[in-house]
């Protein structure tokens, strides 16, 4: 019976033992995720909103944890100060001139203090000093710009629906240039006419070339124009006496004017001999009658000339005339025949 009561003490006393053991390692591990028992010192920041941070959450460094949060208490209707705890083996890597912010451990996790920046010429953080705020963008701030972005992401694809509707039923610029037969047509008729214009562009750059070759070739016109001084000077001389030459024409032409304004001065004139024929009617009726007694002399004087010849005085006279000019016709037409045959022998 005493054995068996010593064993379960015995039995008993490694539970308790074993159980003490545990309360202790869980007491130093939550301490020392709660830094409980670390040296630190006292650091405040006033927030208008902590957005529901606790007592007892962490304060993190550069993604390091560094401290945790011992007290939240109100200054004013919209003023919250957080007082910090810091390991002292961190202090000498925060600095005076750190910023906080409230921010969470993940996207819907823990809130915590983070602290970001410092100089490092800047001393380290004291016991008591005031941390500076800055105002973070919170969850809920973040998922009500999520929601909207949401609703205006819904908006665009609405109207990425009705436009690609509309595209594909043929309205439109874009839906007739897919959907028409007669645009794609134009259009490629279109590239057919450039594709064309820049052929003969490519051809018209060629013969520019050529030409600027040609005229980079010693012995031809245009190089020597463009080269040889002594050509341009010829040119340029003879630009000079055609310009006198010019200037001579111009001078005729005055004296041209200037001559047939005095004849018509001199038309115009019933001074003149001219000037009578044409302005003085008597003169004209004059000159009229002249004229009509000459025609009419000499028709009398052919009528004479037709008398003689068939006078048998003279008869004789024009018959050798008539003769002698008939031999010396066919002498001409012997002599023509003869040429001409010399000519055909010698081609």
């Amino acid at each position: 019976m005493n054995d068996k009561s010593t064993k379960r003490g015995v039995i008993v006393g490694i539970f308790v033992f074993i159980g003490l053991l545990i309360f202790v390692a869980g007491i130093l591990i939550l301490g020392g995720q709660k830094k409980t028992f670390m040296s630190s010192l006292g650091v405040v920041a006033v927030f208008h909103d902590i957005g529901g941070l606790a007592k007892g959450d962490n304060v993190w460094y550069s993604g390091v944890k560094v401290g945790t949060i011992k007290a939240i208490s109100f200054l004013g209707h919209d003023r919250i100060q957080v007082r910090m705890e810091i390991d002292k083996r961190s202090r000498d890597f925060i600095h005076k001139d750190v910023v906080a912010k409230v921010s969470s451990d993940g996207l819907v996790g823990n809130k915590i203090i983070a602290l970001s920046g410092g100089t490092a010429g800047v001393p380290a953080v004291e016991d008591g000093d005031t941390i500076a705020v800055v105002t973070a963008i919170s969850s809920d701030e973040l998922l009500e710009t999520l929601q909207v972005n949401n609703k205006s992401l819904v908006e665009i694809t609405g109207n990425l629906k009705t436009i690609t509707k509309k595209i594909a039923e043929g309205e439109g610029s874009l839906g007739r240039l897919i959907a028409s037969d007669t645009v794609y047509n134009d259009l490629k008729g279109a590239i057919a006419g450039l594709q064309r214009t820049t052929e003969n562009t490519r051809r018209i750059t060629a013969n520019l070339t050529d030409y600027t070759g040609k005229l980079q070739s010693k012995g031809s016109l245009a190089n020597d124009l463009v080269t040889d001084t002594v050509v341009f000077s010829n040119l340029r001389s003879s630009m000079s006496r055609i310009e006198s030459a010019s200037k001579g024409i111009d001078s005729v032409m005055n004296n041209l004017q200037s001559a047939s304004a005095s004849v018509n001065d001199n038309l115009k004139s019933s001074k003149t001999p001219a000037g009578m024929l044409l302005n003085d009617e008597a003169t004209a009726q004059s000159l009229k009658t002249t004229i009509k007694n000459l025609q009419s002399s000499t028709y009398k004087l052919d009528e004479n000339m037709e008398a003689l010849q068939h006078n048998f005085l003279l008869r004789g006279f024009f018959r050798r005339r008539d003769k002698a000019e008939a031999k010396e016709q066919k002498r001409l037409e012997k002599e023509a025949e003869r040429a001409q045959k010399d000519s055909l022998s010698a081609q």
